[in-house]
């Protein structure tokens, strides 16, 4: 990884909502909707927040139908955020 892709991973992680976002995605993919619920930000702020994460290349993400499921990128990415601290949380959205 280059100076510069390490320079905007962890700019991306220096946002308490990513850090949330970042954190539910640990164990399992969500939709993008279910952000609403930890965040405490609407639709359009969440979908901002995901765009950043996906550009550090620290989520991936795909579509079924209307909704777009997001995940952590892949192992290498989770080991990284879990050597850096990044702990899971267990109840992300209600509707889990």
């Amino acid at each position: 990884m280059l100076m510069k892709d390490k320079a905007k991973f962890f700019k991306a992680l220096g946002d308490e909502t990513r850090l949330k976002i970042v954190a539910c995605l640990m164990d399992h993919e969500h939709c993008a909707c279910e952000f609403t619920d930890i965040t405490d930000k609407d639709q359009t702020t969440n979908s901002r927040h995901l765009k950043v994460l996906v550009e550090a290349e620290i989520l991936d993400y795909r579509k079924e139908g209307r909704n777009i499921i997001y995940r952590i990128k892949n192992d290498e990415v989770k080991v990284i955020l879990q050597n850096i601290g990044i702990e899971r949380i267990d109840t992300c959205c209600k509707g889990c």
